[in-house]
């Protein structure tokens, strides 16, 4: 980790009301992924992925628009390996 104080002023867009994507693994390679919209806050995802996870383990996402389609930083949790 590499921590550093930043000018706030450097990001030009926020946005308020993302949609949020967990992915549920059963294995290494059988996955279930959920898209969650109109989500107060990343706590809510996570309550929502720990309620649903039925003992498997998750990745939570955060999804962006961009120019050739939709994107995603991972939030939480890792993918298996070999994914």
């Amino acid at each position: 980790m590499k921590p550093q104080i930043i000018d706030p002023r450097y990001v030009n867009r926020v946005d308020r009301n993302p949609s949020y994507r967990v992915d549920f693994w059963t294995d290494q390679s059988v996955s279930e992924e959920w898209k969650l919209s109109q989500v107060t806050d990343i706590a809510e995802v996570l309550l929502w992925a720990n309620e649903h996870s039925a003992g498997r383990t998750f990745v939570i996402y955060a999804e962006f628009p961009y120019e050739n389609g939709h994107g995603m930083i991972r939030l939480l949790g890792n993918e298996p390996p070999g994914v």
